[in-house]
């Protein structure tokens, strides 16, 4: 196997791991601004502990590339996330998660036109495939896209497509900063830093009621957001190592079928339903994966 194919795979489980657990806190009543807040802070603090560790000189590599891809990525994740959050509270998984993933179609589009990317038939059928993945969670939840829902179903669902949008920008990003000289690992620590300091300003800004509950409640959110940190962290290292070495439009078609861990897991351990479409999806995900990896 290719080593950028090695890098998305991992990659696409580490992120599917750590989208079921923002559904654990959504479940849990985190509060959006307060959650991505700590997600940032604790990115942020593996990243620049690492550069301690292994740079000679760690204040060198915050170059000026380094800065400007940082705050676009900063922003554009925070964005992401808190729309996904705030989706999460008011649809269920497969919807969000199948919704959030049409940044697929973005970003292959992307790759294709401005990356001048091309791909063996072989994997142009894997890319197809894996697009069928989100046309068959798609129609599963179809329900949800008519009259049927309340509002606050409707608010998830265009919460999602935000989260979506936004999430197509950030990995538009991580590939222009994967095919420069900028420290990767700087980079990353900038941008969850920014991810912090926006959320805080953001909190401060928005919210009129009362910070964040002391006790059980602040202890849970340290948990998660040192879990999802951490998985995070490590994810986007591997991801932005896939963009460095590999096709952004194969890359990210390997990334989308991250979408059915947490559908997996939603199921597991909250009883959401799983059907004949979601079945048929997670089969046409793991060939999707077989045929992108085909030398």
């Amino acid at each position: 196997m290719e080593p950028w194919f090695v890098y998305a795979l991992l990659a696409t489980l580490l992120y599917g791991l750590l989208n079921f657990l923002f559904k654990m806190a959504a479940e849990r009543g985190c509060d959006a601004d307060d959650l991505v807040g700590a997600v940032g802070l604790s990115v942020a603090g593996l990243a620049f502990g690492t550069l301690l560790f292994t740079e000679e000189a760690p204040g060198t590599v915050f170059t000026r590339p380094v800065w400007v891809y940082a705050f676009f990525n900063g922003l554009f994740f925070a964005l992401s996330t808190l729309a996904k959050v705030g989706a999460l509270k008011r649809a269920p998984a497969a919807t969000v998660f199948t919704l959030d993933r049409l940044n697929s179609l973005a970003v292959l589009a992307i790759g294709f036109l401005f990356f001048q990317e091309t791909a063996r038939p072989v994997q142009i059928a894997g890319i197809a495939t894996g697009l069928g993945v989100l046309g068959l969670v798609t129609l599963d939840q179809r329900v949800h896209f008519t009259g049927a829902g309340s509002r606050a179903r409707l608010a998830g669902i265009l919460l999602a497509l935000g989260s979506a949008a936004f999430t197509a920008l950030t990995l538009t990003v991580g590939k222009l900063l994967a095919g420069s000289s900028a420290n990767r690992i700087a980079y990353i620590g900038v941008s969850y830093a920014l991810v912090f300091v926006f959320t805080s300003v953001r909190r401060r800004v928005v919210r009129t009621g009362p910070g964040p509950a002391p006790g059980a409640k602040a202890h849970r959110l340290a948990l998660f957001g040192l879990a999802i940190g951490a998985l995070n962290y490590a994810g986007y290292f591997l991801l932005l190592q896939a963009f460095g070495c590999g096709p952004l439009s194969l890359a990210q078609a390997v990334f989308s079928c991250s979408i059915i861990i947490p559908i997996l897991l939603s199921r597991l351990f909250y009883g959401e339903r799983m059907s004949a479409w979601q079945v048929a999806a997670i089969g046409l995900a793991i060939l999707s994966v077989a045929l992108i990896g085909m030398k």
